[in-house]
């Protein structure tokens, strides 16, 4: 059987990293992996073809080009290619495969309704309106019940094209890949509270940032940020402004984040929303208690499955507001201030959620995940 991965590329994300680790773990005959550029990023088994066009986020219209030019670039590759079928992550991988592939699996691993949002108006009434027409003719992957729960609800795609594959993870490979050396730059002498995922919008690394700012007044802590993207420049730019630049850490993409995570004190994940946060579950197999924000998604699914805070703590949902550091902090900024306050004056509350953590990752097994995939597969491809 021979199975295309469609994606932008394999660089500094959740969906990415799935896509790496089903390359290596999926066990088909053949794995193609089609990326629209070609970057620095995960490992991956198979053969890789790079169609050279990246997206272009000038414009609608520069991504609209670019669009059909992916898309007839692809129809070109499935021609030669005949593969049984195509499973495509991300957005625009994800149309693509629906418009040109007969057999189309999509997976999708953000609570789109509130991405959408982040978009501009016409690009988010185009995106809907797309959503609405081709994820009907394919299977549909959806990586949380929120995540299925809003393409129903807010898109009015039918249930029964929807399965949930909740995100598998390996803990004994990451604690093996965390034990690794690793000179962090900062001193021991002060505990840390570590971030990890793309500097994107979506993540709200802004929120974070003025939290640990307010934080800073009252005990001395410091703040690593593990990952790279387009709000880079702001952030380092918010620290001087807030006056923490000497205390906060940017540590860029990391082939290994484990090393870091386990030598810090406190995860705390801003996100403004999510599918279902892989690195949370990467926190917790790297014994760290852990925060996030309430989001639209699965944060909550993770944290509190049983509507009580088991396995750590929900923080306020943030808005999109990207303020300047002259401006006070919100309410919900305080409150995740607090929140990792609480944590870090409290050992035995520590203790409670790095036990209760390592507990919840036995719900979130790899077999049962690869398991899954290979029905999906199998049930969408040719016989």
């Amino acid at each position: 059987m021979k199975v295309i991965f469609l994606i932008p590329h394999v660089s500094d994300g959740g969906a990415e990293k799935i896509a790496s680790e089903l390359s290596f773990t999926l066990g088909v005959d053949e794995i193609l992996l089609v990326v629209f550029e070609q970057r620095q990023g995960y490992a991956f088994q198979g053969r890789l073809i790079s169609m050279d066009l990246p997206i272009e986020r000038r414009s609608v219209f520069a991504r609209l080009a670019g669009f059909i030019r992916r898309t007839y670039r692809f129809r070109r590759i499935l021609r030669q290619e005949r593969p049984d079928c195509v499973i495509s992550f991300m957005g625009e991988a994800n149309f693509i495969n629906a418009l040109v592939s007969h057999r189309s699996i999509l997976t999708v691993h953000n609570h789109l309704s509130s991405v959408s949002n982040l978009r501009g108006r016409l690009e988010s009434k185009v995106f809907a309106l797309l959503l609405r027409i081709l994820y009907r003719r394919a299977t549909i992957v959806a990586v949380s019940k929120a995540v299925k729960e809003d393409l129903v609800g807010h898109f009015g795609l039918p249930e029964d094209r929807i399965l949930v594959i909740t995100t598998a993870v390996d803990v004994q490979e990451i604690q093996c890949k965390a034990a690794d050396e690793v000179a962090c730059p900062w001193d021991g002498g002060a505990p840390v509270i570590i971030t990890a995922g793309r500097l994107h919008p979506q993540k709200g690394h802004w929120h974070l940032l003025r939290a640990f700012a307010a934080l800073r007044k009252k005990t001395v802590c410091r703040l690593a940020i593990l990952g790279t993207g387009e709000l880079e420049d702001y952030l380092l730019g918010l620290a001087r402004e807030l006056h923490v630049e000497k205390d906060v850490y940017f540590l860029g993409w990391q082939a290994n984040p484990f090393k870091f995570l386990s030598r810090a004190d406190v995860f705390v994940l801003p996100s403004l929303s999510e599918g279902l946060p892989l690195v949370l579950l990467e926190a917790m197999a790297c014994r760290l208690p852990v925060i996030a924000t309430d989001c639209p998604g699965s944060s909550r699914e993770i944290i509190a499955p049983n509507g009580t805070e088991e396995f750590g703590i929900l923080a306020p949902p943030v808005d999109g507001m990207m303020r300047g550091g002259e401006v006070p902090c919100t309410e919900e900024e305080l409150a995740m201030a607090d929140a990792i306050l609480r944590l870090l004056g409290d050992a035995a509350l520590r203790q409670k959620f790095i036990s209760a953590g390592l507990t919840r990752l036995r719900d979130f097994d790899r077999e049962r995940f690869l398991e899954k995939y290979r029905r999906v597969i199998q049930s969408t491809s040719y016989s």
